[in-house]
């Protein structure tokens, strides 16, 4: 999983070389790329047609976004924090 590819827009043309690498050597089927980024103009197009994009949107208000922290915190794991 590479997180905050945003803040390395710098090795993104490396990586978009790697995926096309990726796209003729057709890696085993269950191999997965995992990336997240915030919008940039300046991140790779190359990237973004070769895969699957997913989209989260916070909730709207802190209530809201606290709601949704803790409904996917069961309660053995709030009490182990």
């Amino acid at each position: 999983f590479l997180a905050n590819c945003h803040l390395s827009l710098s090795w993104m043309p490396g990586l978009s070389k790697i995926v096309e690498m990726l796209e003729v050597s057709k890696p085993h089927p269950d191999f997965r790329l995992w990336l997240s980024s915030k919008p940039d103009p300046r991140f790779p197009i190359s990237i973004l047609q070769a895969g699957i994009k997913m989209t989260t949107e916070p909730p709207k208000g802190i209530k809201a976004n606290m709601k949704r922290l803790y409904s996917g915190i069961t309660d053995d794991q709030f009490e182990r924090c």
